[in-house]
């Protein structure tokens, strides 16, 4: 799955996606001691029941080896005493794992909130019912890539994929889970965009938009989105914020989205973009242990495991997640390296960045880059 986050109750009122003040500062002005794993993406397992195009981790398979239920215990309890805040399961796709109700028991046996992201295909009526009744839930979220079925189960590689996922959607809320859908964007779901806007129109389900970046090994080239189509997505979002209010349509970009335009503003949760925070307000644990300053980044950058020593020992290591926590406006690259945004924004997400360029600093999906080269 290529879902790595999931807004809260999306839209112009949003709640912050990291702890209050520790996104809106620079690195440099933080000690270690203050970095805060606040919100944690868990990838329980790499298998998967679906097999979609865009996704970033190619998962279908389980990783060799993969963290235990105690293992993943273990590490639930560290980031409570990191005072994290909550964890989101996600795969693969959890729900394949025999033992998913016991890790989302044991999220809220540690104190952290449930967030739970499924592609809908064993999202029964029981497991509604079950996720309901857990005090530590929070919202779940449910992939749905179009209106029509026929896009979604193409892009999700099986049939009957789409009337699975808004059956999940429908199950969820009517058991009183705070509900979200996530689609991911490319070229062959573009065209879904307004469809999809009518179809969560006043359905009290908060809906966030992302874009299907390269990495994955079924994602071909040309179904990323041009530079001019992910200005488009973007301008969508706004017009959408601009026309409904939150409680009728709340809608909201994820972190891939942006950054800093002129003409129609931020179009995530917050009213800015305050730069990535990978190793600094989240964290990205892999099936297997592996730990990455945020879990949509590529496999290159994985700092340690959990297997290898603590996640204590991990996040407190002043040479890990040096990205973001070393950070010098001089490392920006390309087009970055003279924006008026480079040092707040940090040339957006890395992984974007990364898998666009190469390069960490220089990322041409950038909202405030394509208004400016468009100029004169």
């Amino acid at each position: 799955m290529n879902e790595r986050s999931l807004s809260g109750s999306a839209g112009q009122e949003t709640r912050l996606s990291g702890p209050e003040g520790h996104s809106t500062r620079e690195p440099g002005q933080r000690p270690a001691a203050h970095w805060r794993p606040y919100s944690v993406n868990v990838e329980v397992t790499l298998a998967c029941n679906l097999r979609c195009l865009h996704c970033g981790s190619t998962a279908g398979h389980a990783r060799r080896e993969e963290l235990s239920t105690d293992e993943w215990r273990r590490v639930f309890q560290e980031l409570a005493a990191l005072d994290g805040d909550e964890v989101c399961l996600l795969g693969g796709e959890a729900l394949v794992r025999r033992d998913w109700r016991e890790l989302c028991e044991a999220v809220g046996e540690a104190g952290l909130g449930l967030v739970l992201i499924t592609n809908g295909l064993l999202v029964d009526h029981d497991a509604a019912a079950f996720l309901a009744s857990l005090p530590c839930t929070r919202r779940v979220g449910v992939s749905l890539d179009g209106d029509d079925p026929k896009v979604h189960d193409y892009l999700r590689g099986k049939p009957g994929a789409h009337a699975s996922a808004w059956s999940a959607l429908e199950r969820l809320r009517e058991a009183g889970v705070e509900t979200g859908a996530i689609t991911t964007v490319s070229r062959g779901n573009l065209k879904e965009l307004p469809a999809l806007r009518d179809r969560f129109l006043g359905a009290d389900i908060t809906w966030q938009i992302q874009c299907a970046s390269l990495g994955g090994e079924r994602f071909e080239g040309d179904m990323r989105l041009s530079r001019e189509e992910f200005y488009e997505v973007g301008a969508f979002i706004a017009a959408c914020r601009s026309e409904y209010r939150p409680h009728e349509l709340p809608v909201a970009g994820s972190h891939d989205l942006g950054y800093c335009s002129s003409r129609f503003g931020h179009v995530g949760e917050l009213s800015e973009w305050p730069g990535c925070g990978a190793g600094l307000y989240t964290l990205g644990i892999e099936s297997n242990g592996d730990v990455k300053g945020c879990l949509s980044q590529h496999h290159d950058f994985v700092e340690d495991s959990v297997r290898r020593r603590s996640l204590t020992d991990i996040w407190n290591d002043p040479k890990l997640f040096q990205r973001n926590r070393a950070f010098r406006k001089e490392q920006l690259e390309g087009l970055c390296a003279t924006c008026e945004h480079g040092e707040g924004c940090r040339a957006g997400c890395s992984n974007v960045a990364y898998t666009s360029t190469g390069r960490l600093f220089d990322n041409p999906y950038c909202f405030h880059r394509i208004e400016q080269e468009e100029e004169p």
